[in-house]
């Protein structure tokens, strides 16, 4: 290695992922030595050779060695690794029943759809199943068919979703890059999320079990979508909203965005929608939605070590480690709600901006699975957005201070492949459960809003949009 080389490994801080995949390929090779057969030698390498790739593939965004690569793209070979260990690894020594493997099937295939969507619209009561008044809308023109006939046409709705939600938060994750960085490739961006999301365990979740959350999700960028491009009235976007909170309850906590944008002309559109879409069905099914969600919130779900909620994590705590206090709950969901709301703070006291609307929207999605104390792994495919946000953020960041970024990207790298990891691989333990990997993108989520640059890249933005047409803080022009 010439002087100049190792000058720009110690610049660059590339020293870091070197040494991260130095040592994760020594592991790789301790294991390997010590040999044990498939069912010993894939537990064993499960953490250490995604370590590994992600050390070297951080060191090689560092130093972009050949040509000069967007941090996309390296992510982009970031997702391709973790397809080869999630799925590949497991297809070559299961064939075509590795979907088992990966995935915890329930008889019948879309059972969810069928006790929570189906059945509940064909009787029109939502007293078994939990879901909010308005699915018994969506599920009406589903029992026009039967139910293996509709749960295939809920296959292909759900696949068409998935490719919408990418987009959409791919455009937003856009307007997340400060408009004096170097933006990211925005179909590359896309393609790299697109495939993460497709070949991930949450998304494989949610087909098998034909839930709907991706419904609600794509409601809620649409919501997102109209605040940010700055529709003038504030119905719009109150109106996608509600219709995400009339499917799944959580996307509430998007109401403030809606607020920071509009203000309190945002206040009677938001309470109208919303209570229409509550009490669309009437309020006795409202009722007894609210009580079967009570009733699941205590029940033994919400207490499994694969859900994603600060009440299953603090279980899997009280389970599996000898030190676990019985108050252990309250730091486990006070962090997440601290980190959300510093995140809003910095935000909102820099002023409305796109950029601003967009890492506020982002924030909110990991709370959206870890406060629900039933939270179940099919809600991760909500992380299509974070993650998009995070990747277009990294990829134009100044690369200085530079073991910072390398240290971000690093991070950003392990989430992508640890959330598409399927939870029934591991066994009950700490490493099942996705709670902490949510909270690790809050705090990359804080660090991308506090980044040095993305302050002087904000101001420059309101001023630019200021002088060009007026905006003000609450009504930015466009």
């Amino acid at each position: 290695m010439s002087a100049g080389s190792g000058t720009a490994i110690r610049q660059r801080g590339a020293w870091i992922g070197l040494l991260l995949g130095g040592l994760g390929l020594l592991e790789v090779a301790l294991v390997l030595a010590r040999g044990g057969g498939y069912f010993v030698v894939v537990p064993r390498l499960a953490i250490v050779l995604p370590l590994a790739v992600i050390g070297l593939v951080s060191a090689l965004a560092a130093l972009e060695v050949g040509e000069r690569l967007d941090a996309v793209a390296w992510l982009g070979l970031i997702v391709l690794a973790g397809v080869g260990w999630n799925i590949c690894v497991y297809s070559v020594k299961f064939g075509r029943n590795v979907w088992g493997i990966l995935v915890s099937y329930a008889h019948p295939h879309g059972i969810d759809f069928r006790d929570g969507l189906y059945d509940p619209a064909r009787a029109f009561t939502t007293v078994h199943s939990g879901w909010p008044p308005l699915s018994l809308y969506l599920g009406r023109p589903f029992t026009l068919l039967g139910f293996s006939a509709a749960y295939k046409v809920q296959f292909v709705i759900l696949l068409a979703l998935a490719v919408a939600a990418t987009v959409l938060s791919t455009k937003l994750a856009m307007r997340a890059v400060g408009e004096n960085d170097r933006p990211a490739d925005g179909r590359l961006l896309g393609l790299v999320l697109g495939l993460w999301l497709l070949t991930s365990y949450g998304f494989l979740y949610e087909i098998e079990r034909g839930n709907i959350d991706l419904y609600a999700l794509v409601f809620s960028l649409l919501a997102v979508w109209f605040t940010v491009r700055g529709a003038r009235s504030p119905w719009l976007p109150a109106t996608f909203l509600a219709l995400a909170v009339g499917l799944k309850l959580y996307p509430a906590v998007l109401v403030v965005v809606l607020l920071w944008r509009y203000r309190w002309r945002a206040v009677l559109p938001l309470a109208v929608t919303t209570l229409a879409a509550l009490l669309i069905a009437g309020p006795a099914n409202l009722a007894h939605s609210v009580t079967t969600l009570q009733a699941l919130s205590t029940s033994r779900t919400a207490q499994w070590w694969g859900q994603d909620s600060a009440t299953a994590m603090t279980h899997v705590l009280h389970d599996h480690t000898a030190w676990a206090p019985a108050w252990v709950f309250w730091p486990l969901i006070a962090v997440p709600l601290a980190l959300w709301a510093t995140t809003l703070v910095v935000l909102v006291r820099r002023g409305w901006s796109e950029r601003g609307a967009v890492l506020a929207s982002s924030a909110c999605v990991p709370l959206m699975a870890i406060v629900p104390p039933v939270s179940n792994d099919y809600k991760l495919v909500l992380c299509v957005f974070p993650l998009a946000v995070l990747a277009a953020a990294v990829s134009a960041l100044r690369r200085e201070p530079a073991i910072a970024w390398i240290v971000v990207f690093g991070a950003l790298s392990y989430a992508t492949i640890f959330l598409a990891r399927s939870t029934i691989l591991v066994a009950a333990s700490l490493q099942g459960s996705k709670y902490t990997l949510l909270v690790l993108l809050q705090v990359l989520l804080l660090v991308t809003a506090t980044w040095p640059s993305a302050a002087r890249d904000e101001a420059l933005s309101v001023r630019s949009r200021a002088v060009a047409g007026g905006s003000s803080a609450a009504s930015p022009a466009r």
